[in-house]
């Protein structure tokens, strides 16, 4: 009997995670699970078993009742809010830069300075993987017995950005001079107090390359010394920057700190620049950020059973679940775009469709097979949307290359779970899928592990405590997460909060000139629940 049991366990195991692919990441549903660092498949009690193990159901004692789950996530991915901030900073000085383009106006040492800064900016956000995440979830469950009847949604947007790295030239275009360094009101004569920054901004053009910066502002070689015929080389060239900064009015320290950025951003800036021409004008970069979001609603009936031997159980859940795809591209370096306008147009650009789904979920109480097992030993293992339910995608994804579908891949995730006490218990989850999410190329796989202690533990009266740990185990720059949460339980009343935050931080610097730090990740839920 004993080997059968672990033959049959092992059988609906390899059924479950025998296809590798790629999913939805995996939301945290409720506050217990993520006071306990996201661990919950193989402890699966109460109404939230419907969504972490179906199996959990049919466990014995398991009281039945309402529950009302709401959580949601954020994350910044691989530095971005520190670009993103970057780019806010100097959006005046590139709005300068193009009125200097559109009127063939010259342009000084601070306005290249914000030039190269920001293409190396924009050349950082184009990295995989780079973005930000918002999960949001939120339920009605309401379980009689070992059968739970539900509504659940699952919401996820991720912003990606896409940078062009093509059309950065200053030139001449339709209705355009270009900037031009021509006339009487350029020279390169400069004090002798800006000839260190002067020097600085040289040994920075050499670095690019004097010909890659004609061919920026002009489009060949020679030409600013066509424009200018005091402009033949970077000497020169760096006086001029000085010399329009002088005209306008800077002094000697902003000088010195356009030349300094010059200098730092020069090696990056070197490739973009050599590829750029007067025909790929900067005033016709695409660069935007693109939203991608899918939001599941689930109308879910989930049962489970004991299956052939003790202990073992499995369950099921069917469902109609209706998703609603959204995708939207805003320009980023249009003036007139703003926030509002970016989730109008995802709205808009939503496509609803109607699609079953089935989860199976298996759950192995060892100690009602081998009794001499210490802690009360459980493991488990859920697939969910194991049918890869197919929605309708916008027609903008469409024409964007996202596939005339969106497919919910399966999930699958295995979890334990000890009592070492008949207050305490310990356990931990992770991904057997990885993950992808809504940021192209940054994957999620988590794993976690954590603990409850019921204070009190009486039936009309208890405070569970829990603290837990997570991590995303398929990026390698990802921290480890602190997870926690209490609850209060009295007589058939329950709220419950929870949530986490990541050891990870990512700084930046706010309009006062301050370097502060937010969380790379943080997330929250709460609970509220009726037991009958």
């Amino acid at each position: 009997m004993h080997r059968s049991a672990v033959k049959v366990l092992i059988a609906l195991l390899i059924a479950f995670t025998g296809r590798p692919g790629y999913a939805e990441s995996w939301q945290t549903l409720g506050p217990q699970p993520m006071g306990m660092g996201g661990s919950f498949v193989g402890v699966a009690r109460g109404n939230l078993a419907q969504y972490w193990n179906p199996a959990g159901l049919a466990q014995e004692n398991n009281i039945s009742g309402i529950q009302i789950p709401v959580g949601g996530r954020v994350e910044f991915t691989s530095g971005l809010l520190k670009d993103a901030h970057n780019l806010s900073n100097i959006a005046a000085k590139y709005s300068a830069l193009q009125d200097a383009q559109k009127n063939s106006q010259a342009i000084d040492a601070d306005k290249m300075a914000a030039f190269l800064q920001g293409i190396v900016t924009l050349e950082s956000l184009n990295k995989d993987g780079k973005g930000i995440l918002v999960d949001v979830n939120a339920g009605f469950n309401l379980k009689l017995g070992r059968v739970v009847l539900a509504v659940n949604n699952y919401t996820s947007v991720g912003g990606r950005p896409f940078v062009d790295t093509k059309n950065i030239g200053l030139g001449q275009i339709s209705g355009s001079g270009g900037v031009t360094f021509s006339g009487g009101g350029v020279d390169t004569a400069i004090s002798a107090s800006n000839q260190a920054s002067s020097d600085k901004i040289e040994s920075a053009i050499n670095t690019i390359g004097f010909t890659g910066i004609e061919s920026l502002i002009c489009g060949s070689a020679g030409c600013l010394a066509a424009q200018n015929a005091a402009i033949t080389n970077a000497d020169a060239f760096a006086n001029a920057l000085v010399d329009q900064a002088e005209d306008g009015g800077l002094s000697v320290d902003q000088i010195s700190q356009a030349a300094q950025i010059i200098a730092d951003n020069s090696a990056s800036a070197a490739t973009l620049i050599g590829a750029a021409l007067s025909s790929n004008p900067y005033t016709n970069n695409t660069s935007n950020l693109t939203l991608r979001g899918a939001s599941f609603t689930e109308l879910s009936l989930g049962y489970a059973r004991p299956l052939v031997l003790p202990g073992l159980l499995v369950g099921v859940n069917l469902k109609a679940i209706q998703g609603n795809i959204g995708y939207a591209k805003f320009d980023v370096l249009k003036k007139e775009t703003e926030s509002s306008d970016v989730f109008s147009d995802f709205d808009q650009n939503a496509k609803k469709s109607m699609q079953p789904g089935i989860d199976l979920g298996v759950l192995y109480d060892l100690n009602k097979t081998f009794g001499f097992l210490p802690f009360r030993p459980r493991v488990g293992a859920v697939a969910r949307n194991i049918n890869r339910p197919k929605f309708d995608q916008p027609d903008l994804a469409k024409q964007n290359g996202e596939g005339d579908k969106y497919a919910l891949e399966s999930q699958v995730r295995m979890g334990v779970a000890l009592n070492p006490l008949n207050f305490w218990t310990l356990a931990a989850d992770m991904d057997i899928t990885e993950n992808k999410t809504q940021i192209p190329g940054f994957k999620s796989r988590m794993m976690g592990a954590g603990t409850e202690i019921n204070v009190f533990n009486r039936p009309w009266l208890n405070i569970p405590l829990r603290v837990g740990l997570a991590k995303n185990v398929a990026e390698s720059g990802s921290k480890v997460a602190y997870t926690g949460g209490v609850g209060f339980n009295f007589l058939h009343f329950i709220i419950d909060i929870g949530g986490s935050v990541s050891t990870s931080t990512e700084k930046f610097t706010d309009d006062k000139g301050k370097e502060k730090e937010v969380p790379a990740n943080a997330s929250v839920a709460a609970q509220f629940a009726l037991l009958f």
